[in-house]
């Protein structure tokens, strides 16, 4: 407001000078003229929107908004110059309403153009200039480049088209070049990135040009086939994957970079189950951690091949792939001593409700037995800290998937009072937290794969509920709770604590797949809506499944930590409860393979409940 204050004021001033061809000094009534400018002009421009349009993205219609304003600004004034005229003042000579008009406009639009550039300027100043190609010169190809360049003036777009009459001429500003001057483009201007936006195309030529682009190692991306929109093939994958934001709106934390890397940095650093949804994301972290060596223990091949690929193209550091199980103790014993490893990270786990019930000795045997194992070898090697990553399904189980992770939980437990009477510089902890988004085990992926095949999602229960995070924040606080389980601040620190995540407010499933469906463009086909493109169909609870998840057993309030997304568990073991005795009974009944005596064990010390009473309560 105060520039477009000066720019009437100015503007008033030099249509005087113009039209009387000379430095014009306003006499009393001209001086009231140019006084009433701005005052005229102000509200007429507010109402206009000129002072609502984000100046980085100003654009036409601005101009034309301006256009409107200036004009509506110059009637106004001349009016009241007019009026002065008739009481027999010296106003204002026709010919000053024009030049007014004019210059006001050219100044407000060049002022609003001006900012937007220098507004760019400044927040790109760091930025180096980067070469980007489109192929192709329609409408989407204008649209993409326009997008591009007004948040990075820095960008330069270049255009290709099989055209070679559009050979010199410009699109937008930027240059267009015809088909056979790719491979010299992208040697000039050192072009990385390619955007292919011939929709219409036929997908032979597509094909041919992508081939072309991919043989000059140039990373291609490309705009759907207008016919393939149309029929809904591509319209799940042009969507953006569903996040932490859209789905819960809370708010994550900025890590602890002094937590983050108090058990990482210069350290070797073991992660079981390293190939799944939550040791795969521990990897990343550690990765960028500065750790000195990461161990890699998987007992699937692919996962394990997979993780190793991607995380050698992410750091430059020593990655020790190691296939095998967490239940071969010797075998862990043995990389834990050859690799001199300070923090172990134990991810290793069948987690699928309904596998696990129907094959309950494995489940057992590597949830709980894995666990016994890793302990004991961190127990009796150099390890530092052991942070075992635990589920909500572990507080009230109702499935035995669910009971083997409190039996986890116990022997971590026990073999931190193990490390408080002989080797106090040992850690024991575990870190609690519900589904996260994105993992095998979540309904996300399973959502996403049934709306892009048309439906229908699949709900178990209406009414059920779960708690969720995402991968990359789980990952994050369960490396901080293991750093505060080893600090001096034993508000926070004590060996054996079971850590809580906040994970905010439980999601209602059936809200879920909605929002999931319409993040697709897509509509929900039921009662009201019979033409809509996805059905929501409920399957009725799995055996073991809960309508609810709880993260306390404990009717005492967690303890709070000086992290506001970490809280202790008051979960004691079991008065009375020999783990001795415990872990034999274990292994002899998983060997066993009698069913009964296995959930008879669970029920005794973990309370495993049917899952119809779960759901009941």
């Amino acid at each position: 407001m105060a520039a477009d204050t000066l720019i009437v004021v100015v503007a008033i001033w030099i249509a005087y000078s113009v039209r009387l061809n000379r430095f014009h000094i306003p006499n009393s009534a001209q001086m009231l003229l140019i006084v009433a400018g701005p005052i005229i002009a102000l509200p007429v421009f507010y109402s206009f929107g000129l002072y609502r349009s984000l100046i980085r993205y100003v654009g036409e219609a601005a101009i034309w908004s301006a256009f409107k304003a200036v004009g509506l600004t110059a009637l106004l004034w001349g009016l009241l110059a007019f009026m002065i005229r008739a009481y027999g003042v010296e106003g204002v000579p026709r010919s000053v309403l024009v030049l007014f008009w004019l210059f006001t406009l050219i100044m407000v639009i060049c002022s609003r153009f001006l900012a937007r550039w220098f507004l760019l300027l400044e927040s790109n100043k760091q930025a180096a200039r980067r070469h980007i190609l489109i192929v192709g010169v329609g409408e989407a190809a204008r649209q993409i480049s326009a997008s591009l360049q007004s948040d990075n003036p820095w960008l330069s777009v270049i255009h290709v088209a099989d055209d070679p009459n559009l050979r010199g001429r410009l699109m937008g500003g930027n240059a267009v070049y015809p088909s056979e001057d790719v491979p010299d483009l992208v040697k000039r201007y050192d072009i990385k990135d390619a955007i292919v936006t011939l929709r219409s195309a036929s997908q032979v030529r597509r094909a041919e040009v992508i081939e072309s682009l991919r043989k000059l190692e140039v990373k291609v991306r490309i705009l759907p086939a207008f016919a393939d929109i149309a029929s809904g093939k591509h319209i799940v994958s042009m969507v953006r994957e569903v996040e932490i934001g859209d789905l819960l709106g809370r708010e994550t934390v900025t890590p602890d970079r002094a937590l983050m890397e108090a058990n990482t940095r210069d350290k070797v650093v073991m992660i079981t189950g390293a190939g799944g949804s939550i040791g795969s994301e521990l990897c990343r972290q550690a990765a960028s951690l500065g750790t000195a060596k990461l161990v890699l223990l998987e007992s699937s091949e692919v996962a394990l091949y997979n993780i190793l690929r991607e995380l050698e193209r992410q750091a430059d550091l020593e990655f020790v792939p190691v296939l095998g199980s967490v239940t071969d103790q010797a075998l862990v014993c043995s990389v834990i001593r050859e690799h001199g490893v300070n923090t172990i990270f134990h991810a290793a786990a069948y987690k699928h409700v309904p596998l696990v019930e129907d094959n309950p000795f494995q489940g057992v045997k590597n949830n709980a037995l894995g666990t016994l194992a890793v302990a004991t070898a961190a127990y009796e090697t150099d390890v530092e800290l052991l942070v075992l990553i635990s589920t909500d399904k572990a507080v009230l189980p109702s499935s035995i998937m669910g009971a083997s992770k409190p039996l986890a939980e116990l022997i971590i437990q026990d073999f931190a009072d193990r490390a408080k009477r002989d080797k106090p510089e040992k850690t024991f902890c575990a870190v609690r937290f519900g589904n996260v988004i994105g993992s095998s085990g979540s309904v996300i992926p399973l959502f996403r794969e049934q709306i892009r095949n048309g439906g229908p999602v699949t709900l178990t229960h209406a009414e059920a509920t779960r708690y969720f995070m995402s991968i990359s924040e789980a990952a994050e606080l369960v490396i901080q709770a293991g750093s505060m389980a080893c600090s001096r601040d034993k508000s926070a620190a004590e060996n054996g604590n079971i850590y809580l995540l906040d994970m905010g407010a439980p999601v209602l499933i059936k809200d879920l797949a909605l929002k999931m469906i319409r993040l697709s463009n897509l509509t929900v086909n039921n009662e009201a809506n019979p033409q809509g493109d996805i059905a929501i169909k409920i399957t009725g609870l799995r055996p073991g499944e809960k309508l609810h998840e709880v993260l306390l057993t404990s009717i005492e309030s967690p303890h709070q930590t000086a992290h506001p997304k970490i809280s202790v568990a008051v979960e004691p073991p079991p008065d009375g409860l020999v783990f001795e005795t415990l872990y034999r009974e274990l292994n002899a009944r998983s060997e066993g393979h009698d069913r009964d005596q296995l959930i008879e064990l669970l029920t005794r010390v973990t309370g495993l409940s049917a899952s119809e009473n779960a759901t009941e309560a």
